[in-house]
Order: C-alpha cells, then structure tokens, then sequence
C-alpha cells in the first residue's frame, strides 16, 4: 500500500502546517520524551483537534468526527506522531466511541458520545481483575438484575488512568450457566456513583497509571448496559482486536527511532560519537528494519482491515511485534546513555542535572521498565503466541 501518494501528501502536509500552527514547542519537547504534557495541556490539543474537525478521527461525521477510512487516519496518526504531538483521549475516542457506533442504541449514542468528544466525560477500562488477566473469561465481578438496576460487586485492578476518569466501561458476570464467556456483560458505570472507591497502584519508580477500584452494592441502571445481557464478550473482543491494530505502536516506536539517532551525535564512545562507532551503527540499523518490518505489517493489516472489515488473529502479529520493537528501541537508548539512563523523574527537578546529562536521557529508564506493562496488558505475549500458533500456523 502506498501511503505517499499525492493526495496523501497534501493531507500530510496540512497536519504539518496545522502541528507548526497549534503544538506548544514544551509539549512537542515532552511528547517525544515519552513524558506525559499534563491534563491542561491534553485538553487544550483536543479542543485544537476537535476545532479543526479532527477530534475523533474515525468516528462518524454525525457524531463530530472525520469520518476518514482506516487509510487516512493511518496517515493521520503517523503524522501526528512525527511532529511530537501528545497522545490524548485513547480510551475515550478510539474505545468507547467505536464501541458505541457500532453497538450503541440511538439513546446511549446521543448521551454518551458528545460528551466523550468533549472530554466532559474522561473514560476508563475495566477489565482486569485480581484473579483475571490474561484469563480474562474467569472475572468475577459480578451484575445481579434487581428491577431497572444491576447491583455490582468485585474489584477491578490495573486500571490505566483511573484515577482521572469519571466514566469506565466494564465487563461484569451477570450469568453463572454455560461458557464463561457467555455469562459476561458491558456496563456503562457513572465512577461517582455511591459504592466505588479506588486506590492507586504506583510503578516502582514512583509513577502512577494504574489503579484498583472497588465495587459495594454499585447500582447501575440496565440501561446503562451495552448489547443484550450475557453478549458482552463479543463486543470486548471486537475492541481488543481494534486495541491490537493500534498496539502494534509503530508511531511510538518511529519517535524511540528518532530520539536514538539524536542521542547518537550526542553521547560518546572512546571520545567519538556513538554514531561513529560500527557496532552501534549495526545495532541502529537493525532497529531502522525491525521498526519498517513492523510498518509494512501494519499496512499489510490495514489494506486486509479495507478490504475485509478485519484483521482477524493477525492483529495479534501486530501486538506481538511491536511491543519487541518498543521494547528493543528501550533498551538501545538505555544502553547507549549508561548510567546517565538512571536517574528518577525527581532528579530532574535539580536544574544541575540539566548540565550533566543529556535532556534526551529524560524517562529514558521508566519507558523501558513501563514498556512490560503493555506486553501483559490486552493479552500477554505468550497469550499471542499462542493464537498466532492455533489460529494462523494451524498447529
């Protein structure tokens, strides 16, 4: 698929116009450090985007997006990733909007998707449990029926954002009988209803992403509940092979790419720079193949994504992939910069430091160690490898 052809490069060089116009240079700076740009500052991007008419890009122009096919908004998300811009609203415009269009009564469309555009409500995920993860057929929390009302109880952990979102899509057991997947629901719950509560859990660095909520006799009306009773797994499953095309991350990965080759005229190596030395130059130039293999896969998927409507067990290819790439551009720039790599996000505050270690060495160890996160979280890599091997191999 050729992804620069005329029309294409008009569109690219309109996202770059529109980026040199609106990016603050100091977010542009902390995007590419992989740093997160602050609430304020997500905010202001997306009402940018949402002004420009590219808010929600994949989403139908009634409900305020772009309505573009999966090739332009490929196109959109590589641009946006080459000029620094943050990565905002993931689980409100590319989860639970998709959801919502696709399996959304006209009611729950007209309430919740304007509202998730705006920002006026911030969305979680809860899916994981205490006791499933990767077993995710196996949660028990559960949604038993009481009149107009489902009465929920049980825990949700590893919950990203969390603790800045007012909203969370969730799976709960609302059936004992039959498959554990056929007993499983998708409730839409309001998180200041009263009976949650939430703590956060803290990276060992001192980061915190994650969180656990807490669900006591948690009322949520039924007409909160997405698709029929006991038919919530499918639809998890639609939005985790849609969560996979996109966890490929090959636009993360092109930034790691471009902050090693800055680091690489920087930092020294027996007094020359790195880019000099010829085994750090063999070393980048796999890294260059690994990260255009997993653009060409990408593209591989997207055409099949036009072509068929999905991708299939293939987007486990994607996920596989490209959390290795991520993860092996991690550990080059770890490797490169020494112990310069370690200091904490603390450390950063001493302005002194500024002067002794390169800026590019900021979060340089917290992207590797946060970088284990995604390869459990969506399915484990050995979870991966396993459907690669039923579902693509045959074996």
């Amino acid at each position: 698929m050729n992804m620069h052809t005329g029309n294409e490069a008009a569109f690219r060089a309109e996202i770059a116009d529109f980026c040199k116009d609106n990016l603050d240079p100091e977010v542009r700076r902390l995007s590419d450090l992989g740093l997160p740009v602050g609430e304020p500052a997500s905010l202001d991007w997306q009402t940018r985007l949402v002004g420009r008419g590219w808010g929600a890009p994949s989403w139908d122009e009634e409900w305020g997006g772009s309505g573009w096919n999966m090739r332009k908004l490929f196109v959109f998300e590589e641009e946006m990733a080459a000029h620094g811009a943050p990565l905002v609203g993931t689980f409100n415009i590319k989860m639970i909007g998709p959801i919502l269009q696709a399996h959304g009564s006209p009611e729950q469309k007209a309430h919740y998707l304007p509202k998730a555009l705006s920002f006026e409500h911030v969305w979680c995920q809860g899916y994981s449990e205490p006791g499933a993860g990767s077993d995710l057929a196996s949660l028990q929390t559960r949604a038993e029926r009481d009149g107009d009302n489902y009465v929920v109880n049980g825990t949700k952990i590893w919950t990203s954002g969390g603790h800045l979102a007012n909203h969370m899509f969730c799976l709960v057991r609302t059936s004992r009988e039959g498959r554990q997947q056929g007993g499983v629901s998708f409730l839409l719950i309001d998180l200041d209803t009263p009976g949650i509560s939430r703590r956060p859990v803290h990276h060992f660095y001192g980061a915190h992403v994650f969180n656990q909520f807490f669900f006591d006799n948690v009322r949520v009306p039924v007409a909160n509940r997405i698709g029929e009773e006991n038919a919530g797994w499918g639809i998890a499953k639609s939005l985790l092979e849609h969560e996979r095309l996109f966890s490929a991350r090959h636009t993360e990965a092109r930034r790691k790419l471009g902050r090693l080759e800055r680091l690489s005229e920087e930092v020294r190596i027996e007094g020359r720079p790195a880019i000099e030395d010829a085994q750090f130059r063999d070393d980048l130039a796999k890294r260059k193949i690994e990260l255009r293999a997993l653009e060409n896969a990408t593209m591989r998927a997207l055409e099949r994504l036009v072509d068929d409507g999905g991708i299939g067990p293939f987007a486990s290819v994607l996920k596989l992939r490209g959390i290795e790439v991520n993860q092996r551009l991690d550990r080059a720039i770890v490797q490169l910069l020494g112990p310069d790599a370690l200091p904490a996000q603390a450390a950063w505050e001493d302005e002194a430091l500024a002067g002794i270690v390169p800026t590019e060495a900021r979060n340089a160890a917290e992207s590797r160690y946060w970088w284990r996160g995604p390869a459990i979280a969506g399915g484990s890599q050995e979870v991966q490898r396993t459907i690669i091997t039923k579902h693509i191999l045959n074996l």
